[in-house]
């Protein structure tokens, strides 16, 4: 469960929905065979909410709303956003479902290669953070 100093009417929800997210990043990595870049918005909690309402609603259920629809407390608002962040990619990193690439020199079929960034992987996929390096 994700820590944050805001105090929520909902956090079991919001943490089944971003595990659910997350899920449907892992079948879709998977069925596709691709690499998710930590630093490039694979795995950005802000673009994965901005397509999910289901999301977006369960975060605005703990905000007050003016009557344009706008959140009246957006310090506390992008507060929460942030920790969410930081929690995304905790989940990413440490669930079963992916092997963590950090960056760095990897050795593929005898050749030294370096990554830039972090990057994850479906589990057993790669052998490297390389397009290249599936395992066959």
């Amino acid at each position: 469960m994700f820590q944050t100093k805001i105090k929520l009417s909902n956090p079991e929800k919001i943490d089944a929905i971003l595990k659910k997210i997350v899920q449907e990043s892992y079948d879709e990595a998977l069925e596709e065979k691709l690499l998710l870049c930590m630093e490039c918005g694979d795995v950005d909690l802000y673009i994965a909410s901005s397509n999910n309402e289901e999301l977006q609603d369960a975060i605005n259920e703990n905000f007050e709303i003016d009557e344009c629809g706008e959140i009246i407390k957006v310090d506390e608002h992008q507060e929460l956003m942030d920790d969410l962040f930081d929690y995304f990619q905790i989940i990413h990193k440490e669930s079963d479902m992916f092997d963590f690439f950090p960056a760095g020199i990897y050795s593929i079929a005898g050749e030294s290669r370096e990554s830039d960034t972090d990057m994850l992987a479906p589990r057993g996929l790669f052998s490297a953070p390389f397009e290249d390096a599936i395992n066959e």
